[in-house]
């Protein structure tokens, strides 16, 4: 009879769980040349927030793009500047580091720490 009861248990915890609301991905949208194609989330004492962006190079020349050179711009007008390096949850980023001619777009994955866990905002990119 106990067995019973524990399977109708763990039945009940597991649609339970199912049904749980899974925590939010951040609403990061794109600014200018930029387009937000994924973002992931990586807890810890600092979350990163590991994007991948498109950047399309809409000025009147080539330039070759810096990651350093993205930024997160929250809705709490707090700023963190991109990265690809300096932590484990950027194990495995690279980035071209050519010329992007104008009118071509790119791909980057693009790492900001921050303290919040559920950010919101845009990404830009400043040459």
């Amino acid at each position: 009879m106990w067995k019973r009861t524990f399977w109708v248990l763990t039945l009940a915890l597991a649609v339970g769980a199912c049904r749980a609301t899974a925590l939010a991905v951040p609403a990061l949208a794109g600014t200018g040349d930029v387009r937000v194609l994924i973002v992931h989330l990586t807890p810890g004492i600092q979350t990163y927030v590991v994007a991948t962006v498109e950047l399309t190079n809409d000025t009147s020349g080539d330039f070759t793009p810096d990651v350093s050179r993205f930024f997160l711009n929250s809705t709490n007008n707090e700023r963190y500047q991109g990265t690809d390096s300096g932590s484990s949850a950027l194990i495995g980023v690279s980035n071209a580091h050519r010329p992007l001619k104008q009118g071509d777009k790119r791909d980057y994955t693009v790492g900001f720490r921050t303290p919040d866990p559920v950010i919101t905002g845009t990404i830009s990119y400043e040459p």
